[in-house]
């Protein structure tokens, strides 16, 4: 019979102050990097670096950097991952922040703790572990002791006040994201004694990245961008892009198997937004593609670009009681199957996104719901990212509560005047056609930039946690209405 166990306030490291951020996604070749605040993000470390609070830990909770956005990206790479992290690390675009980080965790009273993400598995393995730790802390002993790296799946947890705080990824309740971390200890053990290993087994997220949708995300990168993913992503790309449809057709099937709610792992986007109720209570690695074993993801692409060529209708791939899921994602796939005006079909399919509440840091998500559920009591303040979409609720399950500390990324969401004028919409239709990131950074109003901090801090009336914003001009912007305090005593 399973029994709870509960740690002594004592036993966990206490500080005055937590800073938590997450998915920068640090990596890919100039001119497709998702992540462009560099500068920000290292004026953000040294304002934390410099606060007088006498101890603060500053969190990165999840992809830190993104070895699946590198130029020659595997699923899992044991041996390349030290050099692409180095290259990674000397990168123009990202070395302002990892100068500060190697400041921060350098200064007396400052600690420095990073979770695992889904798009950075290979900071798990020993050697890679090692190499990071020597980058952030050298030879300084005393930094060493002031870096955590939490990278078996088990979180950040620590006292701030009188407040527990839990700090996980997110990708935990992802069924098709999540990460086996006991495999990745095996593949470091096997390794490292000089036995043999057998091929790595992704998760259906990452191996969609790899097969799919990286070389879509070369020639349109606002995939990487555009939220929400099944009701935006999905048709524009389909208008926008119609000689990948064979790849898009290729991809949906897998992710209709799981049914709707999973479409948007299944694509191998960054990240995912709201889904369906009635996920998965126990977690459990998900470790082969969910699609029907007698055909390689290579022949049903083949497959698929074959019948196309033969002037096959697209619909026509679809199982007959499934149609009208695919006609539903948005008015693009029905004007590519029935003809039409390619822009005002997905202008129209698209007006749904006017009522879409991905952005509501109040909406509960799946993956709030999903931690609200397993997680327990005991845990006061629950901080995540992995969606890119912030988030700050009351939990449900127990009295305490979550925040989603979303991402310093690029995002792109189409305001509802952009979606109600054929002008605008066709603009702003013209610069997702460019294909380049330049392109969508050069439209006015198109990119926003969250930059996204959770806060949590000790106060006379208790600990308080607060979702906030990072400005370049007025440095730490408290959003309004997204706090909550535990009160003291």
């Amino acid at each position: 019979m399973a029994a709870s166990v509960h740690l002594a306030p004592e036993q966990l490291p206490e500080f005055d102050e937590l800073y938590s951020i997450s998915d920068l996604h640090m990596g890919g070749r100039t001119g497709f990097q998702i992540f462009n605040s560099g500068d920000a993000l290292a004026a953000f470390i040294e304002h934390v670096r410099a606060l007088p609070a006498a101890s603060v830990v500053l969190v990165i909770n999840g992809d830190l950097v993104d070895f699946l956005a590198e130029p020659d990206a595997v699923a899992f790479d044991p041996a390349g991952a030290v050099r692409k992290l180095d290259r990674i690390v000397g990168d123009a675009a990202f070395a302002p922040g990892w100068t500060a980080l190697i400041r921060f965790v350098r200064t007396k009273g400052r600690h420095l703790a990073i979770t695992l993400g889904n798009h950075d598995l290979e900071l798990a393995l020993p050697w890679v572990r090692d190499h990071l730790t020597a980058l952030l802390t050298g030879a300084d002993e005393r930094a060493r002791a002031r870096l955590t790296l939490a990278f078996d799946g088990t979180g950040f947890l620590c006292r701030i006040g009188n407040a527990r705080v839990l700090c996980v990824h997110g990708n935990e309740v992802d069924t098709w994201n999540i990460a086996d971390h006991e495999t990745i200890r095996r593949y470091g053990r096997d390794i490292q004694q000089g036995r043999p290993v057998e091929n790595w087994m992704p998760n259906a997220g990452t191996q969609l990245v790899i097969d799919v949708m990286n070389s879509i995300k070369q020639k349109f990168p606002f995939v990487d961008l555009l939220k929400p993913e099944l009701e935006g992503v999905i048709p524009t790309l389909l208008a926008i892009a119609p000689e990948q449809r064979s790849r898009i057709f290729a991809a949906l099937p897998a992710a209709f198997h799981l049914g709707l709610d999973k479409v948007r792992r299944s694509v191998g986007l960054l990240g995912a937004d709201e889904q369906e109720e009635g996920g998965p209570e126990q977690l459990a690695p998900l470790r082969t593609l969910p699609t029907t074993p007698r055909i390689s993801r290579q022949q049903l692409l083949d497959a698929v670009e074959l019948q196309l060529a033969e002037d096959v209708e697209p619909i026509s791939l679809v199982p007959l009681d499934q149609r009208g899921q695919y006609l539903g994602i948005g008015g693009a796939i029905a004007s590519f199957v029935f003809g039409g005006d390619v822009r005002e079909s997905l202008r129209k399919g698209l007006d749904g996104l006017q009522k879409d509440r991905s952005f509501d840091f109040k909406q509960m998500d799946d993956t709030f719901q999903q931690f609200d559920k397993q997680v327990g009591a005991d845990v006061d303040f629950l901080l995540t990212g992995h969606t890119h979409l912030e988030r700050a609720l009351k939990r449900n399950e127990s009295s305490g509560w979550y925040f989603n500390s979303g991402t310093w990324v690029r995002l792109i969401r189409l305001e509802a005047d952009v979606l109600a004028s054929a002008d605008k919409f066709s603009q702003v239709y013209d610069v997702l056609a460019a294909g380049s990131m330049a392109a969508l950074d050069a439209y006015p109003g198109l990119i926003l930039k969250r930059r996204t901090v959770v806060a949590i801090r000790t106060t006379p009336a208790g600990t308080k946690g607060e979702l906030m914003h990072w400005d370049e001009a007025a440095g730490l912007v408290a959003m309004p209405n997204a706090n909550f305090t535990k009160p003291a005593g």
